[in-house]
């Protein structure tokens, strides 16, 4: 058992330190270090820890502790299944408008992250020449412009012609994303439009609660995740859906 809490906490602290190389911080970056390093000193200090768990409270921490890795990796294999459950959305042709939700910029071009959207979001462009889209995202630390202004830039360099793109360059969140994209769709499609929504494929299941609860019934489509990096964006994902559960909005 000693190798084996060793074994999995080296690898979980390890997973964060490569993922703070490539990705910004986030809760998905951190969460497998917290989840690791209790793992890696438990191992280190086997016999110390089997000493403690033996006497008073010592017992109780110890079935606190594996009480709550139990109930995360419960309830970490059904939030995952519910993210797993969107990520093969195909959404049907002829959509009035495409949202593409934002995500960083490396000084003024979009992130690994972002241009996987980007791409999706082009492919059904060029199949459907009559849909528009909304690019969103504002500017955050350490971005030249905003994420949907470097988002139309990229779109338009692979041929999208300006009047097909809408900008919405003030939001920080996915709430704001379509809040925001909201008020376009009822500026150019007074009449109602449908809508699919683009996003990375983790992030699929999320994005459609937020946009059912701001009242946009919308399809989705997602772009593959970058293979290593899915367990970070699942676990970052898992704490919002959490959130979400616990103020009673996932219904």
């Amino acid at each position: 058992m000693r190798w084996i809490l060793l074994m999995i906490g080296a690898i979980l602290v390890a997973d964060s330190c490569l993922a703070a190389m490539v990705c910004n911080m986030n809760l998905g970056v951190v969460l497998p270090a917290v989840l690791g390093l209790p793992l890696l000193l438990l191992g280190i200090f086997w016999h110390r820890a089997q000493a403690l768990f033996s006497v008073g409270f010592g017992r109780v921490f110890k079935w606190l502790l594996g009480g709550g890795y139990a109930l995360f990796f419960v309830s970490f294999a059904v939030v995952c299944g519910l993210i797993a459950g969107r990520i093969a959305d195909k959404p049907e042709p002829g959509a009035d408008c495409v949202i593409v939700l934002g995500a960083a910029v490396r000084g003024d071009v979009p992130s690994a992250t972002l241009a996987a959207r980007l791409d999706c979001a082009y492919e059904y462009l060029e199949q459907n020449p009559l849909t528009r889209i909304i690019v969103t995202g504002g500017q955050g630390a350490g971005e030249q412009v905003t994420e949907a202004q470097a988002s139309a830039e990229y779109l338009m360099k692979k041929g999208i012609s300006a009047d097909r793109i809408f900008l919405e360059n003030t939001s920080t969140s996915t709430q704001e994303n379509l809040l925001n994209a909201r008020e376009i769709l009822q500026a150019q499609f007074p009449q109602g439009a449908r809508v699919v929504i683009v996003s990375s494929d983790f992030h699929l299941f999320r994005a459609r609660l937020v946009a059912r609860e701001l009242g946009i019934e919308a399809e989705t489509m997602g772009n593959r995740s970058i293979p290593w990096l899915v367990p970070n964006f699942y676990l970052r994902e898992y704490v919002a859906v959490i959130g979400y559960a616990l103020l009673g909005r996932l219904g």
